[in-house]
């Protein structure tokens, strides 16, 4: 018995290979190469977080065990997306690292946490795309696990999600119009 027309493939997105070198990710019949030294976040992975790779749309990967989020064209052009920050490589600090002194660092922690509400997701995860420096200060006082890793979001601790949920409402309701 001979089939007319071949299946379908089973995926969009697979990792073919992995090396210590970096892997092979075959992506919609092309495969590319990711050197670990341009995406670090899969060098001392786990093999079977690396290969576990999703195709959210057609422009976007998604690794979930790792929490990494990728942009297709970061993969066919790295050189177009440096690891490295310009301002850091320059040697100036970000602005808000230089205005400190003239701050309340206690109540950009407090702002900081309470933002975290604004990208909560599976119960205490949040995105923590803010100033490295805040993050530190909020693990130090218990409110978050340790910032420090390769991922994209960080725990929050139970008293950390209490108290952001106590200082999102503080801070961000509208009051009652008299």
């Amino acid at each position: 018995m001979r089939y007319k027309t071949h299946g379908s493939g089973t995926s969009a997105v697979e990792v073919t290979n992995v090396s210590v070198h970096g892997l092979w990710l075959l992506l919609n019949e092309q495969e590319v190469f990711l050197p670990f030294d341009k995406f670090p976040w899969f060098q001392d992975a786990p093999i079977g977080k690396v290969v576990h790779v999703e195709l959210p749309s057609a422009q976007h990967l998604y690794w979930p065990e790792l929490d990494v989020d990728l942009e297709v064209e970061s993969i066919l052009h790295p050189e177009q997306y440096p690891l490295v920050s310009r301002v850091h490589e320059a040697g100036d600090e970000y602005a808000s690292h230089r205005r400190t002194a003239e701050l309340d660092e206690q109540k950009i922690d407090e702002c900081v946490l309470a933002l975290l509400q604004l990208t909560l997701h599976d119960g205490v995860r949040a995105w923590k795309g803010l100033d490295f420096q805040v993050m530190n200060r909020l693990f130090e006082k218990g409110y978050i696990l340790d910032p420090r890793s390769n991922t994209k979001s960080v725990v929050l601790t139970e008293e950390g999600l209490a108290r952001s949920k106590e200082l999102f409402k503080e801070l961000f309701r509208r009051k009652a119009i008299k």
